[in-house]
């Protein structure tokens, strides 16, 4: 389960910030039995080619993003146990933030040698349905020429304008989580120049409900 100081440094630093960095919030161990879980669905071809857009606005574009993706569905003992870990954060999130996340989605994504995700927005402006976003990381011993860093922008000025200096260039290591509000930050992946798993959740508010 999520510590305390965990906790507490995800709230102050998105309140402050929109954004946070915890290293090591993933144990080594829950690290193994998380990416053991993502490579038994590979192996099982349960993962498929990653698109941009949602329902109707679904497309595969692999000159935007070339990741392959599987959606978790709290099949085993792994997942719910991950599952928990993610009620029991966006529970205290909101007691500290009043954001009303009401579910959630998560999805392992493998990023292939030579694969990346362009810059983009997980949720676009006054939509309100993706909230927060985390990225979770599988991968023990990455190193710096490894590549498939996450970069980060600045929110983009009210008029229009944006900041092509990222505010953090984040190695893909074992245990570390991103979160940031999903509406507010552009950030893209790198190409990696080695295989690279990770999970990615969106906190979310159902369409048509509204956070009191």
């Amino acid at each position: 389960m999520v510590s305390q100081k965990d906790i507490d440094q995800i709230c102050t630093d998105l309140y402050q910030s929109g954004w946070t960095v915890v290293e090591n919030f993933l144990s080594a161990a829950f690290v193994d039995l998380m990416r053991q879980d993502l490579m038994a669905l590979d192996r099982q071809e349960k993962f498929h080619k990653a698109g941009i857009g949602r329902e109707l606005d679904f497309v595969r574009r692999e000159d935007i993003r070339s990741d392959r993706i599987c959606w978790l569905e709290n099949i085993n003992e792994t997942q719910n146990l991950f599952m928990q870990m993610l009620d029991q954060l966006m529970t205290a999130v909101n007691r500290r933030l009043f954001l009303g996340m009401n579910h959630y989605e998560a999805m392992y994504a493998i990023y292939e040698p030579g694969q990346f995700y362009k810059k983009h927005v997980d949720s676009f402006k006054g939509q309100r349905n993706r909230i927060m976003t985390l990225v979770f990381y599988l991968n023990p011993d990455w190193t710096q020429d490894q590549g498939g860093e996450l970069l980060l922008y600045p929110e983009v000025s009210e008029g229009g304008l944006e900041n092509n200096e990222p505010i953090i260039t984040l190695p893909p290591k074992a245990g570390t989580v991103a979160a940031f509000l999903s509406e507010d930050f552009p950030h893209e992946v790198l190409t990696t120049h080695d295989i690279r798993y990770s999970i990615a959740v969106w906190f979310r508010i159902r369409e048509g409900e509204i956070p009191l």
